[in-house]
């Protein structure tokens, strides 16, 4: 399930794994739409991070287990949002066949998109009908019938576009903030953060929390893991050293504590196996740049 290595067209699909930027409308605000279709059975770990996406599905379903893999797995809501995680989660899928679409949000996006602030919405899988209602309800319904990935992409165009013009927030500085730290979370101090975004440090320190799920600290310390996971990961790296000092790990043993304090695993575990993962090369907002295949034809 690991995805290709670079997206040189709009749309690149697999046998059981496609994705596809959003309408221009709406980059700005979601990074992608990707899907994926396969057998029952267990999914790539989801790690922590800041991360959101919205999960769809047409077939089948997901299970979430603990993190030690013990117990019965919970079936997820048939539309489930999951957004910055502390701990790593265990994913199944049931049911037989599946299939789900997802919609990947840029980092600090989701806050123009939810009626509430993103403090609620850490650490939990949300029932797409408990945040939007009646509207989350219609979603699913409209991607269980479409007849291919064009019209669930459509119907998800829709639907958020739908969403930000009821809840879109003002407050550009604080949207500027949370992209300067996701990009460059190394060596980042909050209160020069604060400075540049012309507002005082406290602030800046209320005001994250409903905007990401965390303070700014945390989410430092949370983006800094994910971009370094997603490098390592991506690049199938077992000598993690230099990425880490790069990153802004004092030294190995500070890596490792952090590492284990949120996977509950050495890096050894995890890095250089040839692991499967949920980790991207980015899309840019504007698209692809060159020239793209329409909308019009994806399958």
């Amino acid at each position: 399930m690991t995805p290709p290595p670079s997206a040189s067209a709009e749309v690149t699909v697999r046998p059981c794994f496609g994705h596809a930027p959003p309408a221009p409308g709406l980059r700005t605000f979601v990074e992608r739409y990707w899907w994926s279709e396969g057998e029952a059975g267990s999914l790539p770990r989801l790690l922590p991070g800041t991360g959101a996406e919205l999960w769809v599905h047409w077939a089948g379903g997901v299970a979430l287990r603990a993190p030690d893999a013990a117990g019965t797995p919970t079936p997820l809501p048939g539309a489930h949002l999951v957004c910055l995680r502390r701990a790593a989660w265990r994913l199944d899928r049931h049911g037989g066949a599946g299939g789900f679409m997802a919609v990947r949000f840029r980092a600090g996006a989701l806050r123009h998109l939810v009626p509430v602030g993103l403090d609620e919405l850490a650490d939990r899988v949300v029932d797409a009908e408990d945040l939007w209602g009646a509207t989350g309800r219609r979603l699913v319904d409209r991607v269980r019938t479409a007849t291919g990935a064009a019209e669930r992409i459509a119907a998800l165009d829709r639907f958020l576009t739908g969403l930000l013009a009821e809840h879109h927030r003002p407050d550009a500085w604080l949207d500027a903030a949370v992209g300067r730290v996701y990009r460059r979370p190394a060596g980042l101090r909050i209160d020069r953060l604060a400075e540049t975004a012309g507002v005082g440090e406290r602030r800046l320190q209320r005001a994250f929390p409903a905007a990401v799920g965390a303070g700014p600290k945390e989410f430092q310390r949370l983006a800094r893991f994910q971009r370094l996971a997603r490098h390592l990961l991506r690049e199938d790296r077992r000598d993690y050293l230099p990425a880490a000092l790069a990153a802004g790990y004092y030294d190995q043993s500070h890596f490792v504590r952090e590492f284990r304090r949120l996977t509950g695993e050495r890096p050894g575990d995890l890095l250089g196996r040839g692991l499967s993962h949920f980790y991207y090369r980015p899309l840019p907002a504007g698209g692809q740049a060159g020239p793209l295949p329409t909308r019009k034809e994806l399958p």
